[in-house]
């Protein structure tokens, strides 16, 4: 017998398996009522037949629960009234991930930091009915160009690297009726960590309020906006000077074509032929905040037509990390798209709070694990056409609608639905009193 050529790829587990495993992982730590069924709707989430379906979970789970009696309308009474402990399933999925996966946390500078992006996503609902539908607020739709009804969600994204992949683990989720109040939620129910963290943020959540809630623990770093006006460090006192010492010193816009006074760094390097000018402020702070001081970098490229200016809290980190660590904000983005073009975020097709909160947070949850399990899998080519094959998220959901009926047995595995069964036998009446008659 000839030997088996050795291949190209590395052998790696099989896709289908390391999903199995994250979802029974997951539905493990559920009442045994739920678990059943809530494991329904994240396989119909992380095949992609529940965007087929066009967001309609009863259709995407009957071939899943057609032998049992009723069974499409115990998923969406899972969904609705099942006990579910959403914070407990982003942090199984976490630890999961630790374990299964060659996952590498993404630090920063001298104190090694672990990296985490927060942003906010505008789910639309033009048709809903405000009386009827829960977490009803208003936001921007880029479809419409206009304010709309919607769903507003904050997200907590924890940054790894997996075989050189960045990749954003969801770890919380929260809804208010305006994006503040939805990211103030993130913020006030972080997970508890021993480590020093930093928070990398846009321009619409690096606000005042959110750099002076920021701590030596927990750093922020985020976007500026261009006319954004700082203070630098006041002046020292004159010996002998008499009278209270100043909180401000001269006035500084960063993002004025040309910043007063003097940068502490000014240097230029070159990027992909461009020569991009960045420059560094040094203990600056808001008028309103004298004692939060800020590292301020601003990046002259080129290509922009707006310089890019990036404010942090974390003084000990390195012109060139503050500005890999805004970077790292674009993961929480992707999962974003990942949920909506594979697991049907954008249609809920839900109107209870429950409901809501649900189907969106394991949207969000599914795609971000997508996400995971493609990075650490060989690329999946879409059939014998495809030379250039990559591992995505939309290719790993591809394969799993392949193997459906494999994927569900074992993510399903030791988990039965409860048999609810009709009581025929009439209750005895004889020795009930009856009523007097009139």
């Amino acid at each position: 017998m000839s030997k088996p050529s050795k291949t190209s790829q590395p052998l790696t587990v099989p896709p289908v398996y390391l999903a199995a495993s994250a979802v029974n992982t997951l539905v493990r730590a559920l009442p045994a009522g739920t678990a059943y069924f809530i494991g329904i709707v994240l396989i119909t989430m992380f095949t992609g037949q529940l965007v087929h379906h066009q967001g309609s979970l009863a259709r995407a789970a009957l071939p899943y629960v057609v032998q049992l009696r009723w069974g499409w309308h115990r998923v969406e009474r899972a969904m609705e009234r099942g006990k579910v402990a959403l914070d407990v399933l982003f942090d199984r999925a976490f630890t999961w991930g630790l374990e299964r996966l060659p996952v590498e946390p993404v630090r920063l500078g001298s104190e090694r930091r672990t990296v985490h992006a927060v942003d906010s996503s505008t789910v639309a609902r033009l048709r809903a009915n405000k009386k009827r539908c829960a977490l009803l607020g208003k936001g921007y739709c880029h479809h419409a160009q206009r304010a709309v009804p919607a769903n507003l969600v904050a997200v907590l994204t924890t940054v790894v690297l997996i075989r050189g992949v960045r990749v954003g683990v969801v770890r919380r989720t929260r809804f208010g009726a305006t994006c503040q109040e939805a990211v103030a939620q993130v913020f006030a129910d972080l997970p508890e960590s021993t480590e020093k963290r930093l928070f990398s943020v846009d321009a619409g959540i690096a606000t005042i309020e959110r750099f002076r809630a920021a701590t030596e623990r927990d750093a922020l770093v985020g976007r500026l906006r261009k006319n954004v006006a700082l203070r630098r460090a006041p002046h020292p006192r004159r010996p002998g000077q008499r009278g209270r010492s100043p909180l401000h010193g001269p006035v500084l816009h960063p993002g004025a074509k040309q910043p007063e006074g003097r940068a502490d760094e000014d240097w230029r390097s070159q990027v992909e032929g461009r020569a991009v000018r960045v420059r560094r402020w040094r203990n600056l702070h808001f008028r309103e905040t004298p004692q939060t001081l800020l590292e301020v970098v601003r990046v002259d490229d080129p290509a922009y037509k707006r310089p890019l200016l990036i404010g942090t809290t974390a003084g000990e980190l390195t012109t060139a990390e503050i500005r890999v660590a805004y970077g790292h904000r674009w993961p929480v983005e992707t999962n974003f798209y990942v949920a909506q073009g594979s697991c049907a975020m954008e249609m809920p097709r839900a109107w209870t709070e429950q409901a809501l909160t649900r189907r969106i947070s394991l949207a969000l949850l599914a795609g971000s694990l997508l996400k995971a399990i493609a990075a650490a899998c060989a690329p999946l080519p879409m059939g014998p056409w495809d030379l250039k094959a990559v591992s995505s998220a939309g290719r790993l959901a591809n394969h799993l609608s392949l193997h459906a009926q494999n994927f569900a047995t074992l993510a399903l595995q030791g988990l039965t639905p409860r048999k609810y069964r009709k009581i025929n036998i009439a209750k005895e009446t004889a020795d009930l009193q009856l009523p007097l008659a009139a």
